[in-house]
């Protein structure tokens, strides 16, 4: 009968130990709304997931995957996206009053713009001029790159998951290529996920 295998042997005493995981920040409500200002200001375009993203990460309210987590439910859940975002990470840092100033924080900017060049083309016969619009088109393509700062890091940790890559690629197939409906891809990519990454007997506590 062999012998019972020894313990390994303990860490010294002044073995470097892994640096401490960083404690979130905790906004206020006048933080949030003042930082989602302040990125509705900056985000023309369609690009104002990419600045919050940049917002939140920088002020480490929240995490990588924090943020890739929020900006898919925000992408799945019914109406704009940059709303659903802004309140579903007010809501995920500071309960539904945090969401509520993210999102008067997110519209008042747009609102206010939106008023203020419409009085002004009201007065102009025929709209817009010919330059303005022409660099209006142009600004779509920095409009898509900065689309793009926002998506690119939720890809990364679609790399990591649980059929991660097979499950984007079967989206985009279907939306993308064959011009299938939405709601079913989603209904069949959605039941793929959670069947994937449905508890395991050794993950349970």
């Amino acid at each position: 009968m062999s012998a019972p295998a020894a313990p390994p042997p303990a860490p010294p005493e002044d073995a470097p130990h892994p640096p401490p995981a960083p404690v979130p920040v905790m906004p206020t409500h006048a933080d949030l709304l003042r930082v989602f200002a302040g990125v509705a200001m900056v985000g023309i375009g369609g690009g104002l997931p990419a600045h919050m993203r940049r917002a939140a990460l920088g002020r480490a309210w929240m995490t990588e995957l924090d943020f890739a987590e929020t900006y898919t439910l925000a992408q799945l859940t019914p109406g704009p996206n940059a709303v659903n975002l802004a309140a579903m990470i007010g809501a995920r840092l500071r309960g539904w009053p945090g969401a509520l100033w993210a999102v008067v924080g997110v519209l008042t900017p747009g609102l206010i713009a939106m008023l203020a060049v419409t009085v002004v083309t009201l007065g102009l016969p025929g709209g817009l001029p010919a330059p303005l619009q022409s660099a209006l088109r142009g600004a779509a393509c920095a409009a898509l790159a900065v689309m793009l700062t926002a998506a690119l890091p939720v890809l990364r940790v679609v790399g990591g998951l649980r059929g991660g890559w097979p499950l984007a690629l079967a989206t985009f197939a279907g939306i993308g290529l064959l011009r299938l409906d939405l709601l079913p891809v989603l209904a069949v990519v959605v039941g793929a996920g959670l069947l994937l990454h449905r508890p395991r007997p050794q993950e349970q506590p």
